[in-house]
């Protein structure tokens, strides 16, 4: 007669020990998985809709995540580097965190999923930025740990400078410029065909040979010589003496060249472009743009000043005197420089003695 049941429910116990220990393997290895996964399959990519805009100009940057994995991601922070002067085209807000110079966004994807975001920005200020990619952090399914990676991309957008504010420098172009006009009032702009060299893109259509073009199976424009020689020269000196102010007065010199391109422009006067300065970037480290006229090759020195550092190649009189040797008789010249330099006095003496006209000198410092 004895009792060999025990207490009630203890043949119970082993096997819920049992069942808790595999739910908690299992919950582990789901666990472990998830975070050895976590960011397995996911893409990201930067697109912007624009590469060169003006200062204040709004374009689209987009964010484009896609995750192709089954695997959901149940908690993914994205932090997005962006260049500093980045704001919301609608409330003018920072886009950049305060506290990291980045943006932040969190997001939930499912299996499968690809989300775009799509932002409105613009920036203010000359110059080349770049949106350099995104750190990623996602979290497991339990919300208990997190994996970070890094995925680096390099988009870069440069904005222009800005019409140069100077209320002294349409008066002086003015008068310059007249010069043209009258000569142009007194002549019928003779022509002679000196030869034919390649279409780059920047010459008007006018200019192309049609004729030769079908002949050499390539595009060809007329190389025109014109007896009034409607032409000028534009020289940007960036040898600053006063570097306390050097970056000012660049700027005001970056934006003198565009103003002055723009009235050469509606003057129908041909103009090329050479600079002592570093044009940095996608364009190469070119310091010559060559005579043209058009939308096409504003649009080309405008983009170079947007990519201009502060930096110098050569001083004043080496950059001088290197124009003086390939400078033709009858060529007009602007020269745009932060501030007078005596030691270029002489060389822009001599400038103006080989080409026979006089040279219009402008300077940052009077703006």
């Amino acid at each position: 007669g004895t009792d060999h049941g025990g207490y009630p429910g203890s043949h119970g116990e082993p096997a819920m020990i049992v069942f808790l220990g595999v739910l908690g393997l299992l919950v582990w290895l789901a666990e472990k998985y998830s975070m050895d996964h976590v960011l397995d399959g996911l893409d990201f990519a930067t697109a912007l809709d624009k590469t060169v805009v003006e200062p204040g100009e709004d374009f689209s940057w987009t964010m484009t995540i896609n995750n192709r994995k089954r695997l959901m991601v149940p908690y993914l922070q994205m932090r997005e580097q962006i260049p500093t002067g980045l704001v919301f085209s609608e409330n003018g807000e920072n886009v950049a965190a305060k506290s990291s110079g980045d943006h932040l966004s969190v997001l939930y994807l499912k299996g499968r999923q690809k989300t775009e975001l799509e932002r409105r920005v613009l920036l203010k200020k000359r110059g080349r930025y770049f949106f350099r990619g995104v750190s990623a952090e996602a979290g497991d399914f339990l919300g208990l740990q997190t994996a970070l990676e890094t995925y680096p991309e390099l988009k870069e957008i440069v904005v222009k400078p800005a019409p140069s504010g100077w209320e002294e420098l349409p008066r002086l172009l003015g008068g310059y410029a007249g010069e043209y006009v009258v000569k142009r009032s007194l002549f019928e702009d003779p022509v002679l065909i000196r030869g034919f060299r390649e279409y780059t893109g920047r010459e008007p259509l006018r200019s192309i040979s049609w004729v030769q073009s079908a002949r050499q199976s390539r595009f060809l424009v007329k190389e025109q010589e014109n007896m009034t020689d409607l032409s000028c020269t534009i020289l940007l000196d960036v040898e600053c003496r006063d570097e306390e102010r050097e970056a000012e007065l660049l700027e005001q010199c970056f934006s003198m060249v565009r103003s002055i391109c723009e009235e050469l422009e509606k003057q129908r006067i041909a103009y090329d472009f050479q600079t002592n300065g570093v044009i940095a970037g996608a364009m190469g480290n070119w310091n010559r743009i060559g005579e043209g006229l058009g939308p096409g090759h504003l649009e080309t020195v405008l983009e170079g000043l947007g990519r201009m550092t502060y930096d110098c190649r050569m001083g004043s009189g080496e950059f001088l005197s290197g124009i003086r040797k390939g400078l033709r008789s009858g060529k007009s010249l602007i020269y745009v420089a932060p501030d007078r330099n005596q030691d270029a006095a002489p060389y822009l003496s001599s400038l103006e003695e080989r080409s026979g006209r006089r040279l219009l000198a402008l300077y940052g410092e009077d703006v």
